[in-house]
């Protein structure tokens, strides 16, 4: 299986619905849940997660979270990069 790869072009620019929205998909809420939380249409959630997903360069929308959150972790670095270890 091949590892899909984070577009690094300037079109991986997300919005923030976008990014929103697709952070809110893959906490699990379903579109018409997404919908009520953002003021926004189910139709536009739907359309800002296509968005994102193809920004991303992503197969699925489940794919496209996960690079999401992988690409937030990378910049914001691990817990353990930011705490000392106590013995």
């Amino acid at each position: 299986m091949a590892e899909a790869r984070l577009r690094t072009n300037s079109s991986t620019q997300l919005s923030q619905l976008e990014e929103r929205c697709l952070r809110l998909y893959g906490a699990g809420w379903n579109r018409s849940e997404i919908s009520a939380m953002v003021r926004v249409s189910a139709r536009t959630v739907g359309n800002s997660l296509t968005v994102a997903k193809e920004k991303l360069g992503a197969r699925s929308l489940a794919q496209a979270a996960l690079l999401l959150e992988t690409r937030t972790v990378a910049v914001l670095g691990t817990q353990s990069d930011r705490m000392p270890v106590s013995r």
